[in-house]
């Protein structure tokens, strides 16, 4: 813990110098906790009000911080095939890290759950899918922002990077969405 409070202060201070940081301890156990942010921001952000039981909230848990790991696995070796293509010499191992730092911007969904929850009669709930939006937006600023730091890379590459890893995942996570569903309705 005092390793990642310390490099988020850092961070603060110089960002490049925190990245940097981050991306050399090459911790498995950062990138854990920033996945496990995440998944936790996405359970409450769409569960906040329902009343779920203990082990409906950590069955929940587990299934998106397992989702949230795969995800990043696939985004961190598909970005770093397109940039080790393009002739930059990348680690995926460094690329999981930062994609599991990047899951502490999520944290921002749990806010707006809780605000929206507070105030009920302001129906807050339509703007769910601006939220979301701003979040991945921030999201991919950072880890933009992280590759050009690291590896001196342009904004242009770093950006078709990261598009040409979460593109694929997010499509494959969509279509087994799709026939999870389907497997459902057809079951019962």
């Amino acid at each position: 813990m005092k390793h990642l409070l310390d490099t988020y202060f850092l961070y603060t201070q110089d960002s490049a110098a925190g990245v940097r940081r981050l991306l050399e301890r090459r911790s498995f156990r950062q990138a854990c906790v920033g996945y496990f942010v995440a998944a936790l921001s996405w359970v409450l952000f769409f569960n906040i009000g329902d009343q779920l039981s203990l082990f409906a909230l950590l069955f929940k848990l587990f299934i998106v911080f397992v989702a949230e790991m795969t995800a990043g696995y696939f985004v961190a070796a598909l970005c770093g095939l397109f940039l080790d293509l393009r002739r930059v010499q990348v680690s995926a191992a460094q690329l999981f890290v930062l994609v599991g730092s990047s899951g502490f911007i999520k944290a921002l969904l749990i806010a707006f759950a809780l605000v929206s929850a507070a105030l009920p009669q302001v129906h807050l709930g339509f703007l769910f899918p601006l939220a979301v939006l701003l979040v991945w937006v921030l999201q991919l600023v950072y880890l933009v922002r992280g590759l050009k730091h690291v590896w001196d890379v342009d904004t242009w590459e770093a950006l078709g990077g990261w598009l040409f890893g979460a593109v694929p995942v997010c499509v494959a996570f969509g279509l087994v969405g799709i026939f999870f569903i389907w497997f459902l309705v057809v079951l019962f």
